[in-house]
């Protein structure tokens, strides 16, 4: 199961480090080069199996593990492995939300009592979703599909039923939901294109710092009312359930493009329906509720809106970014003593997805 015996980690003065990540997930984000230096540095053990571990190998593993680096698919860490984990100082998620590891009470009760750090990389995949969405952005605003369809379908050139001069990204109005680490990379993203006025709504986030990210904090319906463009990047969270309903959704300008890329249950789904099937509204969905959506439901065949199947947080650069912030946070925990970029901060962990 591992590299090395528990007999040869205690004669390492190296911290032991428990990789849960199967091979291939691991090659996505780690060069070659940056799983040597993690060799090289720490007494490794890994997940050579090609399949994610279930909760009985961690908690046979867990015990002497200093560190341990997780993803998607990896197990819990339950009240047991907890307890085992004797030595654990320091959780680096290789992916975004880092709720779905603690269940229960377990961060209260353990992993903040033990004084363990967890470094969530959602800001590396921020990055990717950010780009995806401001390339829907413009994919949206100028109705490529419609044109691609007309053509590929249909054999017609310049469909006249389509704007001629559409709408651009430069000169118009965009409005962000949530002031997360995706909110604030589009945010950075839109100040490349020409007088973007950005508004944003985050009840969390100040005046102020809306002000230093280059937006507008503003009231909800105000944003819904006003902008070309409505992005969603809210936080799952239970009190962010469906905050998109169908009067919010009511709210929306005619010629309005609706983006979401982060959760599905934040946008009551049959209002979505309903309000696309009535009015000249587009949406663009890289989230459903549920997901993925039933083959015979109305989203697909609607010709004002596209569905994607959960891919914009995929990309080459943000997940080699994991790679990077993986080996930095490493190495700034136990070699510099300093606090790692990402790390969770308790205070605020009830507001994150």
């Amino acid at each position: 199961m591992g590299s090395a015996s528990s007999e040869q980690r205690t004669n390492t003065s190296r911290p032991h480090l428990l990789c849960l990540l199967p091979p291939s997930l691991r090659r996505q984000f780690l060069t070659d080069d940056q799983w040597k230096e993690i060799n090289e540095s720490f007494d490794v053990t890994a997940n050579e199996s090609d399949r994610n571990w279930n909760e009985q190998q961690l908690l046979e593993a867990v015990p002497g593990a200093d560190a341990v680096l997780t993803a998607w698919g990896s197990p819990p860490f339950t009240e047991a492995v907890l307890e085992k984990a004797d030595r654990l100082r320091l959780i680096v998620h290789m992916a975004g939300s880092v709720k779905f590891l603690f269940p229960g009470d377990v961060v209260d009760r353990f992993v903040k009592r033990k004084g363990v750090a967890v470094v969530s990389c959602a800001g590396a995949i921020a990055i990717n979703v950010a780009e995806a969405t401001i390339g829907l952005m413009i994919f949206g605003l100028r109705q490529w599909l419609d044109h691609i369809l007309a053509f590929r379908e249909r054999g017609v050139w310049r469909d006249p039923s389509l704007p001629s001069v559409p709408k651009t990204l430069s000169g118009g109005t965009v409005g962000i939901i949530g002031a997360g680490s995706v909110g604030r990379e589009v945010i950075r993203l839109l100040h490349a294109f020409r007088d973007v006025a950005v508004f944003l709504y985050d009840p969390y986030c100040s005046e102020e710092v809306a002000g230093a990210l280059g937006a507008r904090k503003v009231s909800l319906q105000f944003l819904l009312g006003t902008c070309d463009i409505v992005s969603l990047h809210a936080p799952a969270l239970p009190e962010t359930e469906r905050m998109i309903g169908e009067k919010e959704l009511d709210l929306l300008k005619d010629g309005a493009l609706f983006l979401n890329t982060s959760r599905g249950r934040l946008v009551d789904t049959e209002a979505l329906v309903r309000v696309l099937q009535s009015r000249p509204i587009f949406a663009i969905l890289d989230v459903t509720d549920p997901e993925p959506l039933p083959t015979d439901h109305p989203l697909r065949f609607l010709p004002n809106c596209v569905v994607l199947p959960h891919v914009t947080g995929a990309g080459i650069y943000g997940y080699r970014k994991i790679g990077v912030m993986t080996v930095r946070a490493l190495n700034d925990f136990f070699f510099k003593g300093t606090t790692p970029e990402g790390a969770i901060d308790w205070d605020r962990y009830q507001l994150l997805a």
